[in-house]
């Protein structure tokens, strides 16, 4: 639910920007606002989930989802939706991922990873299935009344969930991690991260904008975000499967470089099908990636600081996801067009890779 909601953005792109006359590099900044919140919060909302539980994150989640879709509808100026959805969207996505993931990580010990990737499809299903409703709403009901609807749903289900959602058992004391904090190991994978979520998050703002300067209907359009969705699905669920041949440290290092590469696929497309091939190929890697992070962190750092250093490396997630929109809006409104937007994209993103390359998998326990 959060992650449809904060993903399908792109569909509310252009006329929230017609609405507030703001060029895309200022539109762009509403998404970033998002997912630096979304994200750098997590540093507080892991340990805290640790203490009290996902139930009780889940259930300010709702709180902040539907006040802050609310006051976004009844904005009169830009700046309101920027405090309004930065701050609404960004809490409920903080409150929600890293506690749910991290309680995950600690239920299952044989099946950590599969089980991980199938609960994190959720993000794709969400996603696939908000992108086009969020056209769908927008042409018929308007941006405002759209988002007065998301405010009574989104929180709906989000108690929902909170009613149904138990608190993980406690790592017993036989397996708590004895290495010491490898502190250097920590911080190439913040910094490989940072790196590769400025790429990483840029479609889901400007791959449909994007395809509307090629001629694509709108409706069309998010359709391409909706195969994101559904390409992450399948990648979290069949690299997840892999791990356990291939090693989760592996997979995570190659989906690093696929991200990267992938930005060459969109700035070659003359059109939808090159877009759709981007979107397969990105969701996939974005979709990994995903599922990946937390059982990486667990096989080289432990499951007793989990919480702690997911919400850790979840900020590396926040600042380069906020950089990266409104980065390729600036660019592309400078520029009159994405290549050098793209360009851009994949120099980080290869940097990015290179630098998770060259991370050394620490001893066992």
């Amino acid at each position: 639910m959060v992650y449809g909601l904060a993903y399908s953005y792109g569909q509310f792109f252009e006329p929230m920007a017609q609405t507030f006359r703001a060029g895309d590099g200022a539109a762009s900044v509403v998404f970033s606002i998002t997912t630096l919140l979304g994200f750098g919060l997590s540093a507080v909302t892991g340990p805290v989930a640790d203490r009290v539980g996902p139930r009780t994150m889940l259930i300010i989640s709702a709180a902040c989802l539907g006040t802050g879709l609310h006051f976004t509808a009844i904005s009169d100026a830009l700046w309101q939706a920027y405090l309004a959805y930065g701050l609404g969207v960004g809490l409920g996505v903080g409150c929600t991922y890293v506690p749910v993931v991290a309680a995950i990580g600690r239920w299952f010990d044989r099946y950590r990873t599969l089980a991980t990737g199938a609960v994190v499809t959720g993000v794709g299903i969400g996603t696939v299935l908000s992108s086009p409703l969020s056209a769908w709403m927008v042409t018929h009901f308007g941006w405002r009344h759209s988002y007065e609807y998301y405010a009574i749903g989104g929180a709906a289900l989000l108690l929902l969930a909170a009613s149904l959602v138990a608190r993980p058992p406690q790592q017993p004391a036989s397996v708590v991690d004895t290495r010491p904090p490898a502190a250097h190991g920590f911080r190439t994978l913040y910094l490989a991260t940072l790196l590769v979520c400025v790429v990483n998050y840029v479609p889901f703002a400007h791959l449909g904008p994007s395809a509307l300067r090629l001629g694509i209907d709108a409706v069309t359009a998010a359709t391409l975000v909706s195969a994101i969705g559904i390409s992450s699905i399948a990648g979290r669920l069949l690299i997840a499967a892999l791990a356990g041949r291939f090693g989760s440290l592996a997979l995570f290092k190659g989906c690093h470089v696929g991200i990267a590469l992938g930005s060459l696929v969109w700035m070659t497309a003359g059109g939808y099908g090159g877009l759709l091939a981007f979107a397969i190929i990105h969701g996939a890697m974005y979709g990994g990636y995903s599922a990946l992070i937390p059982v990486v962190l667990a096989e080289q750092f432990g499951l007793e600081r989990l919480g702690r250093l997911l919400g850790l490396l979840f900020t590396a997630l926040g600042a380069g996801s906020a950089v990266g929109a409104p980065l390729v809006g600036y660019l592309v409104e400078s520029t009159g067009g994405y290549m050098a937007a793209l360009t851009a994209l994949t120099v980080l993103g290869l940097l990015g890779a290179s630098i998770a390359m060259s991370y050394r998998e620490r001893t066992s326990l």
